[in-house]
C-alpha cells in the first residue's frame, strides 16, 4: 500500500514522456496527476504521524517528480520580476480558441473582436476561427481591421484557423492532419528588426463532447450508456496517439525553423502530457515565465484544465502571461506580453546564464 500512489506518480511521469505502443495507455493516468499528487501528499502526512514515518519521502518524492508540472499550472507572484529593457522589441501574442465566436446559439463575434483590440494584441492566433460558415468575409475583415495582415486555412473538411497580425506575414504551410478535422498553420512574421516563425496548432481533439450526451442522459439504458463508456475510452486512446504523432511533427517543424519560433494554440491536453513535453521541448513555457497564480484556460470541467499555451524560443522574454474568463467562448484566451531581444541584448542574457550555470 506504502507504495501504490508513489508507482502511480511513476506511471504518469513516464505516460507524459513516451508514446510509443503500449505505452499510450498511460496518457489516461496523467488527466488524473491532480488527484494523484493530493493522495501522495496525504500518504505523506499521515506517514509523519505513524511508525511508517520513515517512509514518508517516497509520497514526497513522488510528488517533486512533477515539480514542472505544479509550476506549468501555478506561479508564485514577484512583483516587478520582469521588466522591458532598453533596445528590446516589445509584443503581445493572443492565443484563443473561439469556437467561431458562436456560444450558446449567440453570434458574439464584435463583442468578442472588440474585447481583443482592448488588449492591442501585435499577433493573434485562433482556433476553431470565425469563418464563412458563420459570418461573412466582410463582417470578418471589419472585425479585425486593427490587424491588417491575415493568413487562414481554406479546407472544409477542417476545423479553420487563422493567424493575424499588425505586421506583414508570409505563409509557409498549412498541415491539415489525416484522419483528423484539426491542423496547424505556419507562417512568418516580418517585424521590424528581424523575422520570426509563428506556428499556430489545434491539436487533436478528445471526443469527449460526442459522447457526453449519451453518457449523462438518464433515460437511457445502462447498456447503452456503458456503451457509449467505452467508446469514448477507445476514442480517447486513439486521439492520444494522434495527438503524439501530430506533436511529434511539429517538434520537428520547430527544430528545422531558421527563426526564433512562438508556438501557441489549444493543444487539447494538459501540462502533464505527452503532447506538452514534446511541443514545448527546450523551448519557455511563458506562463513559467511571465505567470502568476494558478492557471485554467478551459471555461468548462470545473475550470480544472490548461490546455491553451503559448511556447517561445530563447529569443524572446515574457513580462506577463494572464488568462482572462470571458463569455464569448469555451476557452480562455490566452494573452502573453514580452520582448524580442536585439542580438546585443540576447548575447549578454547567454553570457549572464553561462555564468550563473558555472558558479551552480
Amino acid at each position: 500500500m506504502y507504495y501504490f500512489f508513489p508507482l502511480l506518480s511513476l506511471l504518469v511521469w513516464i505516460g507524459g514522456h513516451y508514446a510509443d505502443g503500449i505505452l499510450i495507455w498511460l496518457s489516461f493516468l496523467t488527466l488524473g496527476i491532480l488527484g494523484i499528487l493530493a493522495l501522495n501528499a496525504l500518504q505523506m502526512i499521515v506517514q509523519l504521524f505513524t511508525r511508517h514515518r520513515r517512509k514518508a519521502w517516497l509520497p514526497l518524492l513522488a510528488i517533486l517528480l512533477h515539480t514542472d508540472y505544479l509550476l506549468a499550472v501555478w506561479q508564485p507572484s514577484f512583483p516587478g520580476r520582469n521588466t522591458l529593457p532598453e533596445g528590446a522589441q516589445p509584443l503581445t501574442v493572443i492565443t484563443y480558441n473561439t469556437s467561431h465566436f458562436y456560444i450558446g446559439q449567440d453570434f458574439v463575434l464584435r463583442e468578442a473582436a472588440a474585447s481583443l483590440a482592448a488588449q492591442q494584441p501585435d499577433i493573434l492566433c485562433m482556433q476553431e476561427a470565425p469563418d464563412g460558415e458563420y459570418y461573412h468575409p466582410d463582417s470578418i475583415r471589419q472585425a479585425f481591421h486593427y490587424l491588417p495582415y491575415a493568413v487562414t486555412s481554406h479546407r472544409s473538411d477542417h476545423l479553420p484557423i487563422a493567424i493575424y497580425s499588425r505586421y506583414p506575414l508570409i505563409p509557409v504551410d498549412t498541415l491539415y492532419y489525416r484522419n483528423s478535422f484539426n491542423v496547424s498553420l505556419m507562417a512568418d512574421v516580418q517585424l521590424p528588426d528581424t523575422r520570426m516563425r509563428i506556428i499556430n496548432n489545434h491539436l487533436q481533439t478528445t471526443s469527449v463532447n460526442v459522447h457526453r450526451g449519451l453518457l449523462q442522459e438518464s433515460t437511457k439504458p445502462w447498456t447503452v450508456r456503458i456503451k457509449a463508456a467505452f467508446r469514448l475510452i477507445w476514442d480517447m486512446k486513439e486521439n492520444f496517439r494522434k495527438r503524439a504523432a501530430q506533436a511529434d511533427y511539429i517538434a520537428e517543424e520547430i527544430r528545422r525553423s531558421p527563426y526564433p519560433v512562438v508556438v501557441c494554440g489549444d493543444f487539447n491536453d494538459t501540462p502533464a502530457s505527452y503532447t506538452y513535453h514534446r511541443m514545448k521541448g527546450a523551448l519557455t513555457d511563458g506562463f513559467c515565465d511571465a505567470g502568476k497564480g494558478y492557471q485554467y484556460t478551459f471555461r468548462q470541467l470545473w475550470k480544472l484544465w490548461r490546455i491553451d499555451y503559448i511556447f517561445y524560443s530563447d529569443e524572446l522574454k515574457g513580462l506577463s502571461y494572464d488568462s482572462p474568463d470571458a463569455p464569448y467562448s469555451d476557452h480562455n484566451r490566452v494573452v502573453w506580453r514580452g520582448y524580442i531581444m536585439n542580438k546585443a541584448l540576447f548575447n549578454k542574457n547567454e553570457c549572464q546564464n553561462q555564468e550563473r550555470k558555472k558558479h551552480s
